[in-house]
């Protein structure tokens, strides 16, 4: 059947807390109301289904003309390393446009390699203020 890609305008707290937890992404997964904040705030969510089951999750922020913030990319493990992550950006791509639109996010340290190779550019100029709470 393969996987399922599809631009979504709400998903379920529960199973994007589970990809958040298969994947290893840090975040507050015991706070499934921060999360659902989270996904409710969102502009775009991209979802990756196989067999009915959310394999990956993709929330951005954006102005729809100008920037999108990719917030969140998840992938759970079991499916990592097969083209998911790649072909949610290219969903998000797709959906908001490439010619107007930069994309921008954060990267954990473990994830660099995956961003270089799908066509991100590294940047020296970012600033943060960070959370106080995780």
């Amino acid at each position: 059947m393969g996987v399922k890609y599809q631009v979504v305008e709400a998903c379920p707290v529960e199973e994007v807390i589970d990809v958040f937890r298969s994947s290893g992404i840090r975040r507050p997964i015991n706070d499934s109301e921060r999360i659902a904040t989270m996904i409710k705030n969102s502009d775009v969510m991209v979802t990756a289904r196989e067999n009915q089951q959310l394999i990956g999750f993709l929330r951005a922020i954006t102005d729809y003309s100008y920037c999108c913030y990719i917030s969140d990319l998840a992938v759970s493990k079991s499916s990592q390393e097969k083209g998911v992550g790649k072909q949610l950006i290219e969903t998000l791509k797709k959906h908001l446009g490439e010619v107007d639109v930069q994309y921008i996010l954060l990267s954990a340290p473990s994830a660099l390699g995956f961003y270089d190779k799908i066509g991100f550019e590294r940047a020296d100029k970012a600033f943060v203020i960070r959370r106080k709470s995780n």
